[in-house]
């Protein structure tokens, strides 16, 4: 086991991005964007002026690593003994646009924001310094996320962190010792002392962050709008898909045409299926969608 004294972190000064490089972006105008409607998400964003510029690695090399918000409120980190240490490491194997593309969204996280103002908040848990050393909060708080990410439970968690191949990344990111790694009771333990109040307040912290840096506006970014306006709940201005658990397994797009058009798929599998005939029908399938009854309603021609 491998000790390492993680010293005492105190606030830092207030962030000073005026001049953070992600002030460059424009703002579509309210035309652009009605114009634009139609477009998803992902190619609208490559009409906001300088997006491409400011996000093109070299560019953004040099203000990495993006850092997140310190907590207020939260008493600082208090120095002590631990057998991990979350440190933000830079990617000097990142050298081509291939190597990034071969990274799916959480290593990208990983290698763009230093996590260590996480630490104050995960490691309120820890009422003393007796006992013995723990894990460093950041790392299992990482680990825990890339759980989630991935939809692992933690029996595979482990396997991942324990393989030569894939493990070696990510143990190295967390900052876990190779030979040292936590025991699923270890990260149940840890978890379940952890309020999801304190969760949330990491959320908080990334979110703060990005608002410093101009990633996240403050205030209404329409041109006309007075700079003392709020901002939507949801700015995208996109359609997404509506959260379906279906309950009929048949169900395809041609249960939604006209009903001289419909064929149940069902039936001709020799099941029940669907009469798709009454008045009901034109309302609302009941074998669709039921967290969104209005996802799919269905022209009754008959009717």
């Amino acid at each position: 086991m491998n000790l390492v004294m993680i010293p005492t972190m105190h606030p830092p000064e207030p962030s000073d991005c005026a001049n953070s490089l992600f002030h460059q972006l424009g703002q579509l105008s309210r035309a652009e964007l009605a114009n634009t409607r139609e477009l998803d998400a992902a190619e609208r964003r490559l009409l906001v002026p300088n997006f491409v510029e400011c996000f093109k690695w070299e560019t953004l090399l040099p203000h990495l690593p993006l850092q997140l918000e310190f907590p207020s409120g939260v008493r600082p980190w208090r120095a002590r003994l631990c057998r991990s240490h979350y440190v933000w490491l830079p990617s000097e194997e990142l050298g081509s646009v291939e190597d990034w593309q071969r990274l799916d969204n959480f290593d990208l996280v990983l290698r763009l924001f230093d996590f260590s103002a996480w630490r104050p908040i995960l490691g309120q848990r820890f009422s003393s310094n007796l006992g013995p050393p723990p894990f460093d909060p950041v790392s299992l708080g990482l680990a825990w996320l890339l759980m989630r990410w991935r939809d692992w439970g933690w029996p595979q968690l482990l396997t991942e962190l324990h393989s030569k191949e894939r493990g070696h990344g990510y143990r190295q990111r967390f900052g876990f010792d190779p030979g040292d790694i936590p025991a699923e009771s270890t990260f149940r333990c840890a978890l379940e002392s952890t309020p999801a109040q304190w969760l949330l307040r990491c959320e908080d912290s990334l979110l703060q962050g990005l608002m410093v840096y101009g990633l996240v506006p403050t205030s209404s970014t329409f041109p006309s709008d007075p700079p003392q306006r709020g901002v939507s709940l949801a700015t995208d201005s996109q359609l997404v898909a509506a959260r379906s658990h279906m309950h009929c397994r048949y169900q395809n797009d041609r249960c939604f045409l006209p009903p001289d058009q419909r064929e149940c798929a069902a039936k001709l599998d020799d099941r029940k299926g669907c009469e798709c005939d009454t008045p009901a029908c034109s309302q609302h399938c009941r074998l669709a969608t039921p967290r969104d009854p209005h996802g799919f309603l269905i022209k009754n021609q008959a009717a």
